[in-house]
Parts: structure tokens; C-alpha cells; sequence
């Protein structure tokens, strides 16, 4: 009996199916349903040869290390003089610059060294052959002997004669030399050989008997004695603040750079000066206040940035313009790009009022008196 129910049942299936099966609509729907179902990423490939293909060009993503890059330059054009002739009573004066591409612009940063209380190059007379071979800076009785320093006074500065920079490169490059007086002093003080430092030099400015030397040690690991006397300082604190660290620079070396755009301004493609960064100091949480973080020696500083918890802008990183202190110590400094930043003009400012300016990563407000800038962009600044 059960046999015979299950013959009629299959019978009637197959009718059903037959009937069904006509509409190409509900074969469909009987595969969808009942058959295996297709996944949706199965591929349906045309059988039938094609009588013509189409080129096909495929685009190869676009790697970040194969996007141009903004062309910037400093001394690229050979506008300085090079070859060098010194007199007796010559000084050099080594303008050793690093040029730093790690923030949203490159910047320029230069080796100096504090001389009884002021801020100049290195340097020396033109009689370096005459030095004792096994002396210098470190093992002196004065970490500045080797530094002649040149009297800075403030009644000449208006008097000051530069030549040597306009004009560009008048000398044959075959002629181009770099003095072997030079080359004995930079492998002395910072363990530069001749070829090296002959290849990274860019040329001289003179100013009456004292010749600014200008190599850029960018490429190069530089052997900065280890003393305190040394320290990197940015156009910034040369031209606008004329201190390092509240230590004097040379009147000298302040008018050469503010009276020479070349020597001072990194340009763009279009040979326009860039933007230039100005010097602030890092803060950190004291308490219920903030404190500026005292300096290291160029060897030990650190390469994270200190963060402080500020009640309106939350976890960001805190500078001021000025030392917060008043003080004679020594404190980190940093550079700082604030051309897209915002300006709150007032101090009792609400979280209410940044709110409106809540997607900006660069705030500059008053607090306490002094300057203050609120960063979290990291590409905005960088210790010096």
C-alpha cells in the first residue's frame, strides 16, 4: 500500500515538474530554491572566442614613495663664492647646517657654539696648520680655546661690508677648491675629511676679515664633541629672537642673515621662500600647572614627545613662546609651522568656544601672560 502511495506521489512530481519547467521564470526559481545555489562571486566566463579584443591597460596603484614631491632648495644654484682666498689675518667661521625634512616643510638648522656667554660658529685665524696635531676642543683647558672669537660690537653694525654673495659662482668650476686650513679644522673638531667636506661645501660669505664658510652636513653623521658648548639653532632665534636658549647671538651673524635672503630662506619650485618655523620650548604637566623641560646635551635628547593633559584640549602637546621660568637654565626647544593655525585672542576661552574649531590641529591662546600653542599634529614641529 505505502509502495503504491509513493509511485502516485512521484508521478504526480514529475507531472508537476514537466508543467513547470516550460516557464524558463520558474526553472529558475526551482534552482534557486532546490538545486545548488550559485555564490554570488562566481565568475560567468563567454565560451564563444571573441573576434577582436580590446586593449586593456591596468593602473598599478600608485606607491607613496613614487609621488612627486615639491622641489625645495637651499644654496642649489652655487650663489655663493667658492673659491676661497684669505689673508693673514683671515678668520673662518663654520656655517655647518643641517637641512630637516621630517615636518610638513623642511627647515634649516645651524650648528653653533656658545663662546663666554655668546653664540657664534666655530672658528678659527688662518694659521690652523700651526695647532698642536693632537689638540682640540674636548682636551683644551677651555672648551672654547680653539674658538677665536671676534669682537661683537654693537656700535659697527650698521658699517658691516659683505661681498661674496650676489651674483652667483663667477669661477670656473674647474678652479673650485676648498681650503686644505679648512678641511684640518672640520677633520679636527667634528671628524670631517677633506673629500667629504670638499663635496658638502657650498661656498663663503665674506664679511670684512672673517669668511662664513657654508657646509651642509645633511647626508652626514657629524662627531659633535661632547660638551654643552654646542647646540643647533634655527633662523628663527638668529633673525627674530636673537637668543638661544636666552644666550645672546652674535650681532655679526644676526645681520648677515637678516640682511641676506639667500643664506636665510629655503624656496619652493617656483623660487619662493618657503615658510619659516619659529623656535618654542615643550611643556609638561607640574601639578596643576605646566613647566618647561630643562635640556639635554644634543647626544641624550629624546626622541618622544612629551604629552600634557590640558582641561579643554585634552591629550595634546603643549609649547610656549617664551620660557615659562624667567630663569638662567637651559631648556628644550623645538620648531613649530603655525601658518594654518587659529588665534584665540582671549584667555577665559570655554570647551564650548573651541568646539567650533575643534578640527584644528595647531591653536595658538594666552595663559598666565605668555604664549601658548596646543599641537597634535606631529608634522608640525620638531626638536631642534
Amino acid at each position: 500500500m505505502l509502495f503504491f502511495k509513493f509511485i502516485y506521489h512521484v508521478k504526480n512530481v514529475i507531472i508537476l515538474y514537466r508543467m513547470i519547467s516550460q516557464k524558463r521564470e520558474s526553472e529558475n526559481l526551482i534552482n534557486d530554491k532546490f538545486m545548488k545555489k550559485i555564490q554570488s562571486t562566481t565568475t560567468n566566463y563567454e565560451l564563444r572566442t571573441p573576434d577582436t579584443y580590446e586593449d586593456v591597460t591596468i593602473e598599478k596603484p600608485t606607491k607613496e614613495s613614487e609621488i612627486e614631491k615639491p622641489n625645495y632648495r637651499y644654496l642649489d644654484d652655487d650663489p655663493l663664492h667658492k673659491i676661497i682666498e684669505s689673508g693673514e689675518n683671515a678668520e673662518f667661521h663654520y656655517v655647518l647646517y643641517n637641512i630637516v625634512d621630517d615636518t610638513v616643510l623642511p627647515f634649516i638648522k645651524f650648528l653653533m657654539c656658545n663662546d663666554d656667554n655668546i653664540f657664534k660658529f666655530p672658528n678659527h685665524k688662518s694659521d690652523i696648520e700651526n695647532i698642536n696635531e693632537t689638540s682640540s676642543i674636548e682636551d683644551t683647558e677651555s672648551e672654547s680655546d680653539d674658538i677665536i672669537p671676534y669682537e661683537d660690537n654693537d656700535d659697527s653694525d650698521d658699517d658691516i661690508e659683505i661681498t661674496n654673495l650676489s651674483g652667483g659662482n663667477l669661477e670656473n668650476d674647474d678652479d673650485i677648491y676648498f681650503s686644505e686650513q679648512c678641511s684640518q679644522y672640520l677633520e679636527k673638531t667634528f671628524n670631517i675629511d677633506f673629500e667629504t667636506s670638499n663635496s658638502l661645501y657650498k661656498g663663503y660669505v665674506k664679511v670684512e676679515d672673517r669668511l662664513y664658510v657654508f657646509i651642509d652636513i645633511s647626508i652626514i653623521n657629524v662627531e659633535i664633541p661632547e660638551s654643552d658648548v654646542f647646540s643647533w639653532v634655527i633662523i628663527d632665534e638668529i633673525v627674530n629672537k636673537r637668543l638661544c636658549n636666552n644666550i645672546p647671538i652674535c650681532n655679526m651673524i644676526v645681520d648677515l642673515f637678516s640682511t641676506n635672503q639667500v643664506i636665510k630662506n629655503i624656496y619652493n619650485e617656483n623660487n619662493e621662500p618657503i615658510e619659516t618655523p619659529i623656535q618654542v620650548y615643550i611643556c609638561e604637566n607640574d601639578e596643576n600647572n605646566y613647566i618647561n623641560i630643562e635640556s639635554r646635551p644634543i647626544i641624550n635628547m629624546s626622541l618622544l614627545t612629551p604629552k600634557v593633559q590640558h582641561s579643554i584640549f585634552g591629550n595634546t602637546s603643549l609649547f610656549s613662546r617664551e620660557g615659562i621660568l624667567n630663569d638662567e637654565k637651559q631648556y628644550e626647544r623645538y620648531c613649530l609651522f603655525t601658518k594654518e593655525a587659529v588665534y584665540v585672542l582671549y584667555g577665559n576661552f570655554t570647551k564650548s568656544d573651541i568646539s567650533m574649531i575643534d578640527n584644528k590641529s595647531c591653536i595658538r591662546f594666552p595663559y598666565n601672560g605668555l604664549e601658548y600653542w596646543s599641537v597634535k599634529d606631529l608634522s608640525l614641529y620638531s626638536p631642534i
